[in-house]
């Protein structure tokens, strides 16, 4: 009988734990209003960490999410601001993630930059964009309700939100598992080398990874200023590491070609529920992330001695 693998269980096993201690603790974990607040934060969460999990699976690392997002945020917020038409909007929002993507994957292609030090360029780089798009202070105003109820919005009868968040996971899923694109991503993140033996063109698989990484944190940065109806030049501060963590909760290796997307949507609904039960609890924002990392710690720390424990058995089978 196959031995199953205790980290790809352990994404599963948290989110069973965390909706019982909800239960638990809240009374109001399990209310209407509470699981539309999950919702709402999920949706930038689950695209920034869809869109990481494509970056991952290469090899790679994209930490100018958070940047991409705010600027997208406050250039979409000024548009609707001076009443722009919704289409022309998203296009132009779906031109900053797209550019910004291909940016990243340029020079770590084409320049042969290491992903970490490219993104992190392009993270400040972004960042300084958008506080000097915005002046250093939000763009306030009265935008226009169609813009908002891109968001707050509903199709029958379920929450826009929801929508999002389905439609961008069974689209991850099925391109993952169903399509040669796919199966090339995993291919390089794999073995980059052995990709190209069998005619893989990795640098273009790369370019389209850190493109789909950028367009959808983009798109966060929409979701984001039509919730909250301004343009916030400090939206998306640390989202880079909510992405990564929503990735290795999920089971997604930081070493590439290892995961799929059903762990990114049960780390994305673990690191939300995480914070909303914090909120729920009191628990001061600063010390937040002091349970986030320790998160991270622990979960690295068990799937990497599965990894160690596989090696291991493979060195004794040979």
């Amino acid at each position: 009988m196959k031995k199953i693998e205790v980290s790809k269980l352990l994404p599963v096993i948290m989110l069973i734990v965390l909706i019982v201690i909800g239960s638990q603790l809240s009374e109001s974990f399990f209310t209407l209003s509470n699981l539309s607040n999950i919702v709402q934060y999920a949706v930038e969460s689950a695209f920034i960490g869809i869109g990481m999990t494509f970056v991952l699976l290469i090899g790679g690392i994209d930490l100018s999410v958070g940047s991409v997002l705010a600027f997208a945020s406050v250039v979409s917020a000024k548009m609707a601001l001076e009443s722009m038409s919704i289409p022309l909007i998203l296009i132009v929002v779906i031109l900053i993630g797209l550019g910004c993507g291909a940016v990243n994957g340029l020079l770590v292609t084409r320049f042969r930059i290491e992903p970490f030090m490219a993104t992190l360029a392009m993270m400040m780089i972004m960042r300084a964009c958008t506080f000097l798009f915005t002046g250093g202070g939000p763009l306030t105003g009265s935008v226009q309700d169609s813009f908002k109820q891109i968001i707050k919005g509903d199709f029958l009868g379920v929450q826009n939100g929801i929508w999002y968040v389905l439609i961008a996971f069974v689209a991850a899923f099925l391109i993952l598992d169903r399509t040669r694109f796919g199966r090339h991503i995993y291919a390089v993140g794999g073995g980059e080398e052995t990709a190209k033996l069998f005619g893989v063109q990795t640098d273009r698989v790369k370019l389209c990874a850190y493109m789909i990484s950028g367009l959808l944190a983009a798109l966060s940065g929409l979701f984001i200023a039509a919730r909250i109806g301004i343009g916030e030049p400090r939206s998306g501060q640390s989202y880079e590491m909510t992405a990564i963590t929503i990735c290795v909760v999920g089971g997604i290796s930081m070493l590439g070609g290892k995961g799929n997307i059903l762990g990114t949507f049960v780390g994305t609904m673990v690191v939300c529920m995480i914070s909303n039960l914090m909120n729920l609890m009191n628990i001061d924002t600063n010390a937040q992330p002091i349970v986030t990392g320790i998160i991270i710690l622990v979960t690295t720390l068990i799937v990497s001695r599965e990894v160690g424990k596989s090696r291991k058995h493979l060195v004794k089978e040979i």
